[in-house]
C-alpha cells in the first residue's frame, strides 16, 4: 500500500493506494483551521495501522503553511521508514486531471491566482507564477484558462508513480508567491 498527501490549501486528502494504482481508501476533511491538528489522525484512519511502502506528496504551491505540513511529514515517512518519497506540484494534478493540448490552468487564494502552463503530457512548458486579479483577468482575456477542475486522483496518482524518487532530504516545497519583503 502507498499513501498521497494533499495540504496545500484549506483541504487534507490523504489517500491509500495499491500497487496498481487503485485507490483504496480516501479521506478528504474540508476547509478546516489548523490542519496540522487533523492531518495525523487522518492518516492513521487511512493507514488502520498498515505501513506504506511509498509516499506521494503535493508540494506546492500552495498555502505556505500546508504545503511545509505536507512536505515534512512525507520526508518524516521517507526519512524514518525507508521507503521512495515522490512528487507532484498542485499546479500539475490539476493539469493531471484534464485532456487537453497546451493547457493552463490556475487556482486562487485570496489575493490572487496560481498559474501553471502545460503541454497535452503534462510536461511544464513555463514556468509558474502567482498572478494578482488584474494580472490574471488580463490571462483570462487572450488565453483560455482552466479552472474549478474535478481532480481525479486516480490519474495523478498514475502520474506522480512515473516519476523519479527522491531522496526525502531533497523533498522541498515549491513556493512562488512573493512575500512583502520580496515586493
Amino acid at each position: 500500500m502507498n499513501l498521497f498527501l494533499d495540504t496545500h490549501f484549506n483541504d487534507i486528502i490523504v489517500i491509500l493506494f495499491d500497487e496498481n494504482n487503485k485507490i483504496v481508501k480516501k479521506e478528504i476533511i474540508q476547509n478546516k483551521k489548523q490542519n496540522s491538528t487533523y492531518i495525523m489522525p487522518t492518516i492513521e484512519k487511512v493507514l488502520e495501522g498498515k505501513m506504506p511502502e511509498s509516499v506521494i506528496v503535493v508540494n506546492g504551491p500552495g498555502s505556505f503553511t500546508g504545503v511545509r505540513l505536507g512536505v515534512t511529514i512525507a520526508k518524516t515517512f521517507g526519512w524514518t521508514l525507508n521507503i521512495p518519497v515522490r512528487v507532484v506540484s498542485s499546479l500539475e494534478c490539476l493539469a493531471v486531471s484534464i485532456n487537453a493540448k497546451d493547457k493552463i490552468v490556475s487556482f486562487s487564494d485570496n489575493n490572487g491566482y496560481y498559474v501553471g502552463y502545460f503541454d497535452e503530457n503534462n510536461k511544464i512548458i513555463k514556468e509558474y507564477e502567482y498572478l494578482n486579479n488584474s494580472e490574471y483577468q488580463n490571462l483570462l482575456n487572450t488565453e483560455k484558462v482552466y479552472a474549478d477542475i474535478d481532480i481525479d486522483y486516480e490519474k495523478i496518482i498514475s502520474f506522480a508513480m512515473g516519476k523519479n524518487t527522491i531522496n526525502p532530504h531533497k523533498v522541498n516545497p515549491i513556493y512562488i508567491k512573493k512575500i512583502e519583503v520580496e515586493k
